[in-house]
């Protein structure tokens, strides 16, 4: 485990490598349990619901949307769109590990991250409702709430999901909570503790 961790962060950026102290993490965690219980509300919805992170999130969720649907691929045509949003992400913050001095990308591409599970988890939560518009809908179609199913109707009725389908909601809205509250914690950490990133990729 200790080589992979190593070959995945060979500069030891990642919050794995953090110095937690008692009270980083007792407000780490109080953070986190409050951002779960108020998800919804304005302060965290616009936090990791807004006009700066749609747009992009938004074009990757069409292109990847309508490539696979082209081809044919019908439930990947649907799964595709927040899953490509998601992973190219990953695959940026994974990238950054790699770089020295990547971790100073980091906090913008955790952020980025938890908005994509963010807006996943909303959209999952209402698979069976369908009471949101569609995100189509702002640019492309003039479809009403509920006139059509959502991406995540499809996505969840051929595996046998949909009856869960709000505890699938919840569980990507609180990994998108956990994002933001572990950017904004790595933003002052980063900031604090330039000492231990003195001898990049060598073992303490």
């Amino acid at each position: 485990m200790r080589n992979l961790l190593h070959k995945i962060d060979p500069y030891q950026q990642s919050f794995l490598y953090f110095k937690w102290g008692f009270w980083t993490l007792l407000i780490c965690l109080a953070a986190l349990v409050y951002g779960c219980m108020h998800a919804q509300e304005a302060f965290i919805k616009g936090a990791l619901d807004n006009i700066f992170v749609y747009l992009p999130n938004y074009l990757t969720h069409e292109f990847s949307h309508r490539f696979w649907c082209a081809l044919g691929w019908q439930w990947w045509c649907y799964a595709s769109g927040n899953t490509m949003e998601t992973l190219i992400v990953l695959a940026l913050c994974l990238g950054s590990l790699r770089l020295r001095g990547g971790r100073y990308l980091l906090p913008i591409l955790t952020y980025w991250l938890g908005t994509t599970l963010y807006g996943a988890g909303v959209y999952a939560a209402d698979a069976r409702a369908c009471k949101l518009p569609l995100t189509s809908s702002d640019m492309m179609t003039n479809f009403a709430p509920g006139e059509i199913k959502g991406d995540w109707h499809y996505i969840l009725e051929p595996l046998g999901l949909l009856p869960y389908d709000v505890i699938i909601g919840k569980v990507l809205i609180y990994g998108g909570v956990f994002c933001l509250v572990l950017a904004l914690f790595s933003l002052w950490y980063y900031w604090t503790h330039h000492e231990q990133y003195l001898n990049d990729g060598q073992w303490h």
